[in-house]
């Protein structure tokens, strides 16, 4: 028996081995991506510790050898491919050592994906110094296994925080939306409803707008109905603004929170029910959140360093603010399986900034979104580019637009563009803001027709109004499910020839079937429109004024997209209370008016849906004596 195992121990070593990235079946592939019912696979139960035949580079590691830059909090994370058990952890081993920090150490976590093994040291890096990475090989069985890694990677000795932004305070309050509703805050921005068409699509609003200083005024997140009316309403003042208001694809509400930094998920009764921040000690960026269908989240970082930038270019600054864009991909556990940075895929060279300013910011990402196969669309304003990127390896794909462009594009060429998205048919959507404040230029939308193979793009469709909109900056295009596109105008120029818009829903024949304009300077990064049930665990509001003749009262129900009617009751006591009046729901807030001569201190109001089911009711407030009243 002894002489069998050591001639097949002599026959495995003495086979060649094949050093190749793994690469997982496509139908692995799909599960870890797209496969919106993917569940980790059970875990194998294996004991293997002979060398296989096959050895495989890991599908993806972070950070990458050479990298310079890295966070002081990185984490180590590599992708084998398979799905591995608690026991293919426990036989791996990492030695993270910093030239000045000395050997780390830190805690193996196994990923929700169960692919991913990450490495995450008790203490932070040291700025400037080299870690070196060392990892053991990883067996799986007789035909699979995993070489050991060594590299090097440089920590960043500049790296800026995140900050959260400006807390300057506008000029006046805001002219009131709803002056006359009771139930209401008075600071919600007074908009306007230009066009409203019976063929508009269906679904509710999402917009945000904020004063363009980031002030602590006025900065809402909003729903509204197809006739521009309130639906729902929350101030973000305290979070300076709320950015990127909408609907994941599992019916959860996003949105931005500023100042911490932090991405909220709402349920459809509006409370706050998960968080995600980034990892590896930055701060989240405002400009995209996006659930994938397993469960993983994707987010991006503005990650400035200072750099000097005379040994890279003539003229440059030594010690220039230069911000990198960082990508992560979270699974639900937070983990951090998946860091792209620019630093390590694009050159300076593919950037018209002024790479000789003291603050440059040469990519400027704005959207992240999940492709048909899998993998990852990025918009990069600074760069006129949409890339795509492997979201297993990391590797970029190929390059749409700017500089670094690949395709024969036949059409109009977008710049400075946002919001990059793909359609089921396999088009690409982008919002083509086209101009700067110096060389305003009509915005529109635009849809492109692919082939990847042969690297041509060709303009299907534009959407935009007659009447120009120039969006300086921010800004998206929604296509609908009935070919309709809703483009959310960002930041509007306010120049002669141009409309101040905030949204406009545009049919495929150029016509307008929606628009909405906020007073100037309020603004609002997108805008929205999806499917909506509101069902908010508060109950209605309840306000009363008076004068000499009578009493006016107001009742609403925040978020609550079901009611259909109010009943009013009124009494001489809580114990008492009788109904007075039964009101048709036309607006945010209904309205009663009852004469002083109505013997009623105490009032109440209850919800009520379409098929007269009393659904809550609002305290009972009492009415106080008013001079000329009775």
């Amino acid at each position: 028996m002894r002489q069998t195992l050591a001639l097949l121990l002599t026959v495995l070593l003495a086979a060649p081995l094949t050093l190749t990235a793994y690469k997982p079946t496509p139908a692995a592939m799909v599960a870890s991506t797209s496969d919106s019912t993917a569940i980790p696979s059970p875990a194998p139960t294996r004991m293997f510790t002979m060398m296989p035949s096959r050895s495989y580079l890991p599908q993806y590691y972070s950070p990458l050898p050479s990298a310079q830059y890295v966070s002081r909090g990185a984490t180590i994370a590599v992708r084998y491919g398979p799905v591995l058990t608690d026991q293919d952890v426990d036989q791996l081993s990492f030695v993270v050592q910093g030239s000045q920090s000395g050997l780390h150490d830190g805690q193996k976590v196994l990923a929700d994906d169960r692919r991913t093994v990450i490495f995450r040291p008790n203490d932070p890096f040291v700025p400037g110094e080299d870690v070196n990475v060392d990892t053991s090989g990883l067996y799986l069985d007789s035909e699979t296994g995993f070489d050991p890694l060594s590299y090097t990677f440089t920590v960043s000795v500049g790296q800026a925080s995140g900050a959260p932004g400006s807390t300057a305070v506008p000029d006046s309050t805001p002219q009131s939306a709803f002056p006359n509703f009771l139930t209401v805050p008075q600071d919600i921005p007074s908009y306007t409803v230009g066009t409203v068409s019976t063929d508009e699509s269906e679904g509710y609003i999402f917009i945000a707008p904020f004063y363009w200083t980031k002030s602590t005024t006025g900065s809402y997140l909003l729903i509204l109905n197809n006739q521009g009316q309130l639906v729902y309403y929350k101030s973000v003042a305290d979070a300076l603004a709320g950015w990127d208001f909408k609907v994941q694809p599992n019916g959860l509400i996003s949105y931005f929170d500023q100042k911490a930094a932090t991405f909220y998920l709402m349920d459809s009764r509006y409370q706050v029910v998960d968080s995600y921040q980034a990892g590896n000690g930055y701060a989240a960026d405002l400009h995209d959140f996006q659930l994938l269908p397993d469960g993983d989240a994707l987010l991006m970082i503005y990650d400035t360093q200072t750099i000097d930038m005379s040994a890279i270019v003539d003229g440059g600054q030594e010690n220039a603010a230069v911000t990198g864009l960082v990508i992560q991909r979270l699974d639900h556990s937070k983990n951090v399986i998946f860091e792209w940075r620019s630093w390590d895929h694009f050159s300076f060279d593919d950037s018209p900034e002024d790479l000789t300013a003291q603050s440059i910011d040469p990519v400027h990402g704005n959207s992240l979104a999940l492709a048909n196969d899998g993998n990852l669309l990025l918009s990069s304003r600074n760069l006129s580019e949409v890339t795509k990127i492997n979201l297993q390896t990391g590797d970029v794909m190929w390059r749409l637009g700017g500089k670094a462009n690949q395709f024969e594009i036949n059409g109009r060429t977008f710049a400075y563009q946002h919001d990059a998205r793909q359609l089921d048919n396999g088009d690409i959507t982008v919002f083509d803001n086209q101009g700067t404040r110096e060389n305003p230029a009509p915005s529109v939308g635009i849809e492109y027709r692919l082939d990847e193979e042969t690297k041509t793009a060709t303009v299907v469709q534009e959407f935009a109004p007659a009447q120009p909109v120039f969006a300086t900056f921010m800004g998206n295009m929604q296509r609908l499910p009935n070919g309709n596109a809703f483009l959310g105008w960002g930041a509007p120029f306010t120049g002669d020839g141009y409309v101040y818009d905030a949204m406009t829903e545009v049919s495929p024949d150029g016509r307008v079937l929606f628009s909405l304009s906020f007073d100037q300077p309020y603004v609002s990064y997108r805008a929205f429109r999806f499917p909506w049930i509101g069902s908010p665990d508060t109950e209605p509001d309840l306000a009363w004024k008076g004068d000499a003749g009578g009493i006016t009262l107001g009742y609403s129900w925040n978020g609550a997209t079901e009611v259909s009617s109010y009943r009013v009751f009124g009494g001489t006591s809580p114990e008492s209370l009788a109904l007075v009046d039964t009101k048709a729901k036309t607006d945010f807030e209904t309205q009663s008016h009852f004469p002083s001569s109505l013997n009623a201190e105490y009032y109440q109001v209850a919800a009520v849906d379409k098929n007269g089911n009393e659904m809550a009711r609002s305290r009972v407030i009492k009415i106080e004596p008013i001079a000329g009243l009775g």
